[in-house]
């Protein structure tokens, strides 16, 4: 299959492609009440020359995350579990909505999607409890 030898940056159209995906997934992001008001005074410009900097990363394209730790960026921001998978759930929507756009397969959408969940625990406040 010779979609096989290409990632998932290039499937997913490149560095145009991570463009239109951050669009896309930032103007559901800012819509949703209980996500908009962390984003309230946030540089909006960086914060998606961040986020593309971290799919191009997470899906083996050529930029990689230059900015801090994804935990030091977020701690203190009041970002619970909830939020976070609220998140993430509208990127999956998004993915899945755009998916014929992008030129993804649903195997393609399901990878993406593990790609960025497993960096979860890394961006919200909650404390784990202990015995």
């Amino acid at each position: 299959m010779a979609e096989d030898k290409h990632n998932l940056y290039e499937r997913i159209g490149g560095e145009e492609g991570i463009e239109k995906l951050v669009t896309a997934f930032y103007e559901r992001v800012l819509a949703e009440s209980d996500l908009a008001p962390f984003f309230e005074h946030a540089p909006m410009d960086r914060l998606k020359t961040m986020q593309k900097e971290f799919f191009s990363e997470a899906l083996g394209g050529p930029l990689f995350f230059s900015g801090r730790s994804l935990r030091q960026v977020h701690a203190g921001k009041g970002i619970q579990k909830e939020h976070l998978r609220r998140f993430v759930e509208i990127l999956l929507t998004t993915l899945e909505e755009e998916m014929d756009d992008f030129g993804l397969t649903r195997q393609d959408v399901d990878q993406i999607y593990s790609r960025i969940a497993i960096e979860a625990d890394r961006l919200t406040d909650d404390v784990t409890e202990s015995g």
